[in-house]
């Protein structure tokens, strides 16, 4: 049976889960190597949605968005949360931001909604034809449980008003780091002697080893992903 990834163009934007950490690899790179694509990863470690003022360097998703090439990939895969996932941001209604009413409404790039929804727009009308797939992550120990729910609800209702598909590896793929077999199994934090994470287990839970992404990440998101083509 053909491949619908063969040879596919993948654009890959967002955080360290993204990336791929201290490995610098991630499911993009596994997914993509194991179909054939050419693919392109413009996540950053650390990244926020939000654009934060006076960052430096400027590593924000919007900017990632916005500065990535003009020509038009195949698929695109992105997330976010994890490094906005604080209360300091869920909490202040000037920072959370809310999501629009239009669909060419000005956006506040400064909020988390606004920026996520400068994200979906620019993805949208930059990359005509593409096919978006927003990534939800896993629960991880290293924000508050409050902090992740209020950004993954508002994140899911911006991408169905935006039309955007979603894999939503935190409330379905079973994968959930407060669980300590599973944040020692399945997550890293520095690289093993060997200078990746094939094997390297005890992280504190938010960044995937390879068993992670291979087992909750590779699944769902290749099957999304060959759904779209």
């Amino acid at each position: 049976m053909q491949d619908p990834l063969n040879k596919k163009m993948l654009y890959a934007f967002g955080t360290s889960i993204v990336e791929g950490h201290a490995a610098h690899e991630s499911f993009v790179d596994d997914i993509a190597r194991a179909h054939h694509m050419i693919y392109h990863k413009y996540a950053i470690n650390g990244a926020t949605m939000r654009v934060v003022p006076n960052e430096d360097p400027v590593i924000n998703i919007v900017h990632q968005v916005t500065q990535a090439p003009k020509i038009v990939p195949d698929l695109i895969v992105f997330d976010g949360i994890a490094n906005d996932a604080y209360a300091s941001v869920t909490d202040d209604p000037k920072i959370l931001g809310s999501i629009s009413t239009g669909f060419a409404d000005e956006l506040d790039t400064a909020t988390y909604c606004g920026a996520f929804e400068t994200v979906c727009r620019t993805l949208l009308t930059k990359y005509q034809g593409a096919h978006p797939l927003y990534i939800t992550t896993h629960k991880t120990p290293a924000r508050t449980l409050a902090t992740q729910e209020k950004l993954h609800d508002v994140s899911l209702a911006i991408c169905r008003k935006w039309s955007i598909p979603v894999v939503d590896l935190y409330t379905q793929s079973g994968f959930n780091a407060f669980i300590p077999a599973y944040q020692h199994d399945y997550s890293y934090d520095k690289l093993d002697a060997d200078g990746h994470n094939l094997n390297a287990v005890g992280g504190t839970g938010t960044h995937p080893n390879a068993d992670g992404y291979r087992l909750f990440y590779e699944p769902r998101i290749t099957a999304a992903l060959a759904a779209m083509c």
